[in-house]
């Protein structure tokens, strides 16, 4: 079973940590660390660098949340939602091109 974007996995099944306490991006395996326990899987280096007004979205999210636990369903829709807005802009970027 292939992974999905977003989705949370724990590195131990047995530390079912779900503090954000220390983020960690990892874009070779394209995995986001929030501790050491909980990633969430297929975060692609354009999506962990998305930004809207300035700010990095994932990041900033996570940092404003750091010492809470993390609400993982909610957070996996986020990443979930990046993802389809950097393919519908790239859909965009080639209608543009065309109609030039």
């Amino acid at each position: 079973m292939s992974e999905q974007i977003g989705e949370a996995k724990y590195k131990d099944s047995k530390n079912k940590n779900l503090k954000i306490e220390k983020i960690i991006y990892e874009p070779k395996e394209q995995k986001l660390f929030v501790n050491d326990s909980l990633h969430f899987c297929g975060v692609s280096e354009a999506v962990w660098e998305y930004k809207i007004g300035g700010y990095q979205v994932l990041d900033k999210y996570l940092k404003s949340h750091k010492g809470e636990e993390i609400d993982y369903k909610y957070f996996e829709k986020v990443i979930q939602s990046l993802h389809k807005s950097l393919k519908i802009q790239a859909q965009i970027a080639k209608i543009t091109l065309l109609k030039e």
